[in-house]
């Protein structure tokens, strides 16, 4: 695994106890032994070619749970459509450094168009529509 992967305590906490088992984006239902193939851990802010050595890119508050595998689902959907993901916080700008871009610090849309926060702490707090990124 390299620098800025996420560990597999960080995909279980995110898995299981924030999502519930469920998509982030469109809520579906997914099943662990799926992972891969039926969802995947995405990165809000992404690794780049060859990892990187940011810590915060292997924190929980930059991991998506979401259904499809980079092509398909939700994730295939994320990367199709970049232009939109970056707008509603699916996506976060690699290079941006100030503490504005930080993954707890930019709120993130689901389909049902409520906007959330995750947190470092593992957690996922609504917050409301008019609060800026």
């Amino acid at each position: 695994m390299g620098a800025g992967d996420f560990t597999p305590a960080v995909v279980r906490k995110a898995f299981y106890e924030r999502e519930q088992g469920r998509c982030f984006l469109c809520r579906k239902q997914l099943q662990w032994e799926a992972r891969g193939i039926g969802w995947s851990a995405h990165h809000r802010k992404p690794r780049g070619m060859g990892g990187t050595s940011d810590p915060r890119i292997g924190s929980i508050a930059n991991c998506l749970i979401v259904c499809g595998s980079g092509t398909t689902g939700c994730h295939g959907r994320i990367e199709r459509n970049r232009g939109v993901a970056l707008a509603v916080g699916l996506l976060i700008p690699k290079n941006a450094t100030t503490e504005d871009f930080a993954p707890a610090a930019v709120r993130v849309r689901r389909m049902d168009k409520t906007w959330w926060l995750l947190t470092e702490s593992g957690r996922a707090v609504e917050v409301e529509e008019g609060i800026p990124s």
